[in-house]
């Protein structure tokens, strides 16, 4: 999970998410119910577009290249369920891969929030050891975000391990050069490749970790 920019908010919802949400609040508050056509107008085309390319078309939790596979779902950070106001706010939303989305679900703990990757640094609750993710510095909010996302799950530490395996040939390249024009050469097409690949977290960690290895 990297640490993501909020984009610009779509005009979109500029012009109609507040009267959005009076009208959800309103029938909220009279009848104790949402109805879906209601809660959905989040769900358009031109709102999902910008968290996609906030997003770089990867999950916000789990880091898959979401549209590879999928069409990926508008997430709602705090759930909509628990806190309908933040429906359509426009900090509250990101794009989710279909795996995460459900094994996040409704949950909430407000003594331990999980991860907001706009807002925390998560490198300062969860690691990466190869393709594992850990929380640090006894951090309850990096466990429980890994473990309520089950950031382990064998398919995603093998697609990990697939992308590690990727980047230790350039790494290789990278600590057997002595030219330093080279070295920084390959540097740079290290970088990228972490920054536009799957799995980004997990990349920077296992370079720098493995970067100069005798």
């Amino acid at each position: 999970m990297i640490e993501l920019k909020k984009k610009s908010k779509p005009q979109l919802l500029i012009d109609n998410g507040d009267a959005w949400t009076a009208d959800l609040m309103t029938e909220f508050y009279q009848t104790n119910t949402i109805s879906k056509t209601k809660q959905n107008r989040y769900s358009r085309t031109e709102i999902k577009e910008v968290l996609v390319e906030e997003t770089n078309g990867k999950c916000a939790y789990c880091e898959s290249k979401v549209t590879h596979i999928y069409p990926g779902d508008i997430e709602h950070i705090i759930p909509k369920s628990k806190f309908p106001r933040l429906t359509f706010t426009w900090n509250n939303l990101t794009f989710g891969c279909y795996w995460c989305n459900n094994k996040k679900r409704n949950f909430l703990d407000r003594a331990n929030m999980m991860l907001n990757p706009y807002k925390d640094k998560t490198n300062e609750h969860i690691r990466a050891f190869g393709p594992i993710i850990c929380h640090i510095n006894s951090s309850q909010r990096g466990e429980i975000t890994w473990r309520v996302l089950e950031l382990n799950r064998p398919d995603l530490r093998d697609k990990r391990q697939k992308k590690i395996e990727e980047l230790q040939v350039l790494i290789d390249k990278y600590n057997l050069t002595t030219n330093p024009t080279f070295k920084g050469l390959i540097e740079v097409e290290i970088l990228d490749f972490i920054e536009r690949t799957d799995y980004s977290f997990s990349l920077k960690q296992y370079f720098e970790d493995n970067k100069n290895a005798a």
